[in-house]
């Protein structure tokens, strides 16, 4: 059996997710938990978006840039991108917002709420990479390329997103990042492999973006195991023990709202504390600035 024999294919799985649940949180989510489990995955995530906004805005600010050309690649309903939207324009920036997907379904969601956002169907799987070469001072992709399961599709996507960045300009990915020493995933049967994304290597990027002039400025942890389930540990028992928790809270509390709601205020409170003291285990925020050329 070969790896393109894989179930997923990524165009009809976005569809048929934002055609059964339009603009809601599951889709980009947990489609199978509640909604309220998947509002406090979000809400975590998006503070540590936030903070990298911030980041990225003082470097902005020091370098008296106001007006900012931004592009979100896997827009989705325009989640991120409104949250972009918000923060840069609560500062004074002036900016002009482009959001690209794969599925018409989500993007007729975000021109809904974001009638001024201009918007792009594509695959990254195929888009020409050199489709808006240099154009963007900040270029943001959320829970999209671990999606692009085959390594020549990933590329093809890093490339884009890459290539999108003007020199001085800033890229941020939010994915399921593989950094400390053990993971299921450093072994798996790819042929057989079922899942609708991959998480990858740090180094196996940023050997990528390092050659088109990147810098990796930070990385900070998007979200706790205990929201989203782990990817790795520090070894096999902390591995082990993110993954019994998580699977424990899928089968006996996540899927109620009510229960969630309950105990939402502790969930997120350790969730935060987890993210403090580095023992997430799950996905990350990575910022990286194109020092090649001019800056800002």
């Amino acid at each position: 059996m070969k790896g393109r024999d894989l179930k997923y294919e990524n165009s009809v799985y976005w569809t048929s997710l934002y055609r059964e649940y339009e603009d809601g949180l599951k889709p980009s989510g947990h489609p199978f938990l509640s909604e309220k489990l998947n509002e406090l995955k979000y809400r975590s995530e998006s503070r540590s978006f936030i903070e990298s906004l911030e980041d990225i805005g003082k470097e902005f600010l020091k370098s008296g840039k106001r007006e900012l050309l931004i592009q979100d690649v896997g827009a989705g309903f325009g989640y991120w991108a409104k949250l972009a939207q918000w923060y840069f324009g609560e500062r004074g920036f002036q900016v002009e917002m482009t959001a690209l997907d794969i599925s018409e379904e989500a993007l007729n969601a975000l021109r809904r709420d974001m009638p001024f956002v201009k918007t792009v169907r594509n695959d990254l799987k195929e888009i020409d990479p050199e489709l808006f070469a240099d154009k963007f001072d900040l270029v943001f992709s959320c829970y999209c390329l671990h999606h692009l399961v085959h390594v020549e599709e990933f590329l093809n996507g890093l490339k884009f997103v890459s290539k999108s960045v003007r020199p001085g300009g800033f890229l941020i990915m939010m994915d399921p990042v593989l950094s400390l020493p053990f993971s299921k995933f450093d072994v798996f049967d790819f042929a057989h492999f079922k899942g609708n994304g991959i998480p990858r290597h740090v180094y196996f990027f940023e050997d990528i973006l390092a050659k088109r002039g990147f810098r990796r400025e930070s990385i900070r942890p998007a979200v706790s195991f205990l929201l989203n389930g782990n990817i790795e540990g520090s070894d096999w028992l902390t591995y082990m023990l993110a993954n019994t928790t998580w699977r424990l809270l899928c089968k006996f509390v996540y899927p109620s709202d009510r229960l969630v709601r309950a105990i939402s205020g502790s969930l997120f409170a350790l969730d935060r504390a987890l993210k403090s003291m580095k023992l997430a285990f799950s996905s990350s925020v990575c910022i990286y600035r194109r020092v090649d050329g001019k800056e800002i």
